[in-house]
């Protein structure tokens, strides 16, 4: 491997407003992701059996919980472009209300985000849950390093059989 090799960066996570098209580009890749899917069972009781007949009720929305993106002023300093990392909060919590603009029950909900970690995972979701840690302060108050920690819950429009699961390698 050639010294070229090791300053290519490697491709960042994006997260997408599926609404307005806005996107933003995460400053580090999250070190861990935790996927989640639970299959629900509708547990019969027969009277004199010695067990109980599970019967499949449905799978939940598929969970990427506590993920942690990293947001360091310093770093972003050196990197191209103006980079604010105090954006990415705001990009963030627009996730977490709805549009201006919006009536009636269905359209008064936060926007889709579209969850895209190049060669790792590509999932359309709403933000379920968000704590901000700001880890570093300046003097004058300025957040200098924070943490934002997302759980993003899939949002499917349409139904998806296990043959259609195995095909995404």
């Amino acid at each position: 491997m050639g010294i070229e090799l090791a300053m290519v960066q490697p491709p960042r996570c994006l997260l997408v407003n599926v609404i307005t098209g806005e996107s933003i580009e995460c400053l580090f890749n999250p070190t861990q992701l935790s996927e989640k899917v639970q299959v629900n069972w509708n547990r019969l009781s027969v009277p004199g059996l010695s067990h109980q007949i599970l019967q499949f009720q449905s799978t939940g929305n598929r969970q990427l919980s506590g993920v942690e993106f990293y947001l360091d002023r310093f770093f972003a300093a050196e990197q191209p472009g103006d980079v604010d990392i105090l954006a990415f909060r705001a990009f963030i919590r627009a996730l977490t209300v709805p549009p201006e603009g919006t009536e009636g029950v269905a359209d008064t909900a936060p926007p889709r985000t579209l969850f895209i970690w190049p060669e790792v995972l590509t999932v359309e979701a709403v933000v379920a849950d968000v704590e901000f840690q700001y880890r570093q302060l300046s003097v004058e108050g300025e957040v200098l390093v924070y943490t934002a920690t997302v759980t993003f819950e899939e949002i499917l429009d349409a139904r998806i059989t296990s043959e259609e699961l195995r095909e995404e390698v």
